[in-house]
């Protein structure tokens, strides 16, 4: 039988093995001490900046199976265990074509400002997008990771985080500490000191976006090393 798949006739769609991502699951709840106050959602971003994303839509799909997933207007959408979808192998099934998407947690403490993160959070994230993603990478990659420690515990491995808009600079803040952290050349991520325990899961990351200081007519802070 074929799958019943509602994807506006997608050929070759993006999709996510549904049991994959329950890994992200697990490693939530393994590691939920990071950010015990904030709740795990999914993100979809489009792999070319700017693209449109308002007629993204998003089944859970399999043989005789077809239950949409409802998408937040900032393309994020929670996920929750279904027995039915994981003996079906189920998949997460987008109606954009392969590699048109970026699938990430998104974990956020409530009461922090938008352009605000929290360094737990960011943590944990990365921990669950590593049980997810594992498996994408080749073995070499995979294995050395591991032998690393885990790209979200080695200063050998540098995970960047994306922002929704180009950024002028990101400062790490914790009590009467501080330190920029760094932008990847594109402007739109940055790679915060996730294995440095010497900044807490309370340690708040500032992102300062490029229109603000056009707007202020301040020169954008830009640190590339």
């Amino acid at each position: 039988m074929q799958k019943i798949v509602d994807v506006q006739s997608a050929r070759d769609p993006d999709l996510r093995p549904y049991r994959t991502m329950l890994r992200g699951l697990d490693a939530y709840a393994d590691h939920l001490q990071l950010a015990p106050g904030a709740p795990l959602r999914f993100m979809l971003i489009p792999s070319a900046p700017g693209a449109a994303m308002g007629d993204v839509t998003l089944h859970l799909s399999a043989d005789n199976l077809s239950i949409p997933i409802p998408l937040a207007p900032d393309g994020t959408f929670s996920l929750s265990r279904d027995k039915t979808a994981y003996d079906a192998n189920a998949d997460l099934v987008s109606n954009k074509k392969r590699a048109s998407l970026r699938w990430q947690p998104d974990i956020h403490t409530p009461g922090l400002p938008p352009n605000v993160r929290r360094l737990g959070d960011l943590r944990l994230e990365c921990e669950v997008r590593w049980a997810v993603e594992q498996d994408q990478l080749s073995f070499i990659m995979r294995n050395f990771f591991r032998m690393a420690g885990g790209p979200c515990h080695s200063a050998l491995i540098h995970v960047p985080f994306p922002s929704r808009h180009p950024l002028a600079s990101v400062e790490a803040r914790s009590g009467e500490r501080s330190m920029a952290v760094r932008l990847k050349e594109d402007m739109r991520r940055y790679v915060p000191p996730l294995h440095d325990r010497s900044w807490d899961d309370n340690t708040l990351l500032i992102l300062t976006y490029a229109h603000e200081h056009v707007a202020s007519g301040k020169t954008p802070a830009i640190n590339l090393h």
